[in-house]
């Protein structure tokens, strides 16, 4: 088991066991996010192995997370974005051409980043839109995909003012994602459980449900609805956040082996997550590579 030495503060995490990034690497010192540039992340996997974190995580859980902290890393060591500024994702997906079981141990695994766009504001990553290919030993294993907004913390809490502080929400300690589960052939009806000691996903004093949680919970669906042993395509996109002080329902609907679960609160969707199982051929980027210009409302991360 390894802990990486790469500083957490640029993944947003407290606990140095939770960070997953270990090295970034760009074309030189003067390089950008860009079109033209291509940046490299490596993360190890603590994949079915003991982890004082990641242990009995998904592989195809704890590789979008992965994923996530090296789209964070990235921001701030390419993107010159400052400590403490607030990040907001609309979006994450993940497609996987390999059996993401295949893998154990502690797996070095590398994200090439492809900038579809950035935008700065006075030499500050505001926005980055991307793509990635993801290999272990060289060989391509997923697709991903994602956008992140950089907010200004001044911004970022005029934007969730009256949402209440960590400390002052009422802790849960659910026993599994999704409560009261109700299905029927091709759907299924819950309300959102969360554990507030999961250090995965509740590691540094959130102010919502992370996006990590309700693609745990999405994928807690999706088997539930076809019985399939793996997910390895997912796709996350939310509009708003999923609050702490509210309780959150989840729907999901079967087609075949699709599944598409949305997380709502006070009757409106949060977000929308869609799961598949059965691996793509390697030259076919499917879903995680999907292009949406949508702008990024009220959202995650």
């Amino acid at each position: 088991m390894q802990r990486s030495t790469f500083d957490q503060r640029y993944v947003h995490k407290l606990d140095p066991w939770a960070m997953l990034v270990t090295d970034v690497t760009g074309p030189g010192d003067d390089a950008r996010l860009d079109p033209q540039t291509v940046w490299d992340v490596d993360v190890v996997l603590p994949l079915g192995i003991p982890h004082p974190v990641y242990a009995h995580q998904s592989a195809v859980l704890l590789a979008l997370e992965g994923f996530r902290q090296a789209g964070t890393a990235l921001a701030h060591v390419a993107g010159g974005v400052p400590l403490g500024f607030a990040f907001i994702a609309s979006r994450v997906a993940m497609s996987w051409v390999v059996d993401p079981t295949a893998f154990v141990g502690d797996v070095p695994a590398r994200f090439r980043f492809l900038t579809r766009s950035a935008d700065h504001r006075r030499g500050t990553l505001v926005r980055h839109v991307f793509d990635a290919e993801v290999t272990i030993d060289g060989e391509l294993v997923a697709h991903a995909s994602g956008d992140l907004q950089c907010v200004d913390p001044r911004v970022h809490a005029r934007l969730r003012g009256g949402a209440p502080a960590w400390q002052d929400v009422e802790h849960r300690h659910d026993p599994a994602a999704l409560g009261d589960v109700r299905t029927t052939t091709d759907a299924l009806e819950a309300w959102l459980g969360w554990e507030a000691d999961d250090r995965m996903v509740f590691d540094h004093g959130v102010d919502h449900v992370p996006a990590m949680h309700l693609a745990r919970a999405a994928m807690t669906a999706h088997h539930l609805l076809t019985a399939a042993e793996n997910v390895t395509a997912i796709d996350v996109r939310c509009t708003r956040y999923v609050e702490l002080d509210t309780v959150a329902d989840v729907r999901a609907v079967r087609d075949g082996s699709t599944t598409r679960t949305e997380v709502l609160q006070g009757g409106t969707p949060a977000a929308v997550i869609t799961c598949a199982s059965g691996t793509l051929p390697a030259d076919e980027p499917g879903e995680a590579s999907s292009r949406t210009d949508e702008p990024v409302r009220d959202a995650l991360v």
